[in-house]
């Protein structure tokens, strides 16, 4: 069984499921579960989606052979120990010898690429993005305007996530009993260097 932490709307636990995988999703938010269950009945999958904290997990220990944390759904809690506290929990429900794979932003590469406001053209939507980096707290604060084409509604939202250089992030992995075995650059497999825009890491419960 593999729990796919911070689901979301279920993208990647639905073509695991859909591939042999027995996947359970686990998010906080109500409204993106609700269309996580929209999604499985419409690729007609079923499996349980679970409303939780990621730091405090409702499962009993050693649960788990895999869990999955994809495309930066980690970083937004209040503080670095909020954080150690969700890999806790992912070492005490995973098996002995079970994986862990987590998919974030490379902070090396945030920062040297790091542009203050950035334009976007979609079909239906135009987009600004104005973000600001405090390099005290590592967190990157992204506010996003989007404006419809058709009807001129203007929308905003934003998000506040704590960046890691892969230095740190395998340190604190290792403090919590998860050993670093892999890390890649990109989803098809590349090297991982400082001017990798994704930083996947691949840990594993130590025996202990």
């Amino acid at each position: 069984t593999t729990l796919d932490l911070c689901c979301g709307t279920g993208r990647h636990s639905i073509i695991l499921q859909r591939r042999g995988w027995t996947m359970i999703g686990l998010d906080l938010s109500k409204n993106l579960l609700a269309i996580a269950k929209r999604n499985m009945k419409k690729e007609r999958v079923e499996f349980p989606l679970v409303r939780a904290d990621m730091r405090h997990f409702p499962f009993r220990k050693q649960i788990f052979d895999a869990v999955i944390c994809m495309f930066t759904s980690f970083g937004y809690l209040p503080s670095e120990s909020e954080d150690m506290k969700s890999f806790k929990e992912i070492r005490r429900t995973l098996r002995k010898g079970g994986k862990f794979l987590l998919d974030v932003a490379n902070k090396d590469h945030v920062i040297k690429v790091f542009q203050e406001r950035e334009w976007a053209e979609f079909e239906p939507f135009t987009m600004l993005e104005k973000r600001s980096l405090d390099l005290q707290t590592s967190r990157l604060l992204s506010q996003w305007t989007i404006i419809r084409k058709d009807t001129g509604e203007v929308r905003s939202l934003q998000h506040n996530v704590r960046l890691y250089t892969f230095q740190r992030l395998k340190q604190m992995l290792n403090e919590a009993g998860l050993k670093v075995k892999e890390v890649y650059g990109g989803y098809d497999k590349k090297e991982f260097t400082l001017d990798s825009s994704r930083m996947i890491v691949l840990a594993e419960r130590t025996v202990n």
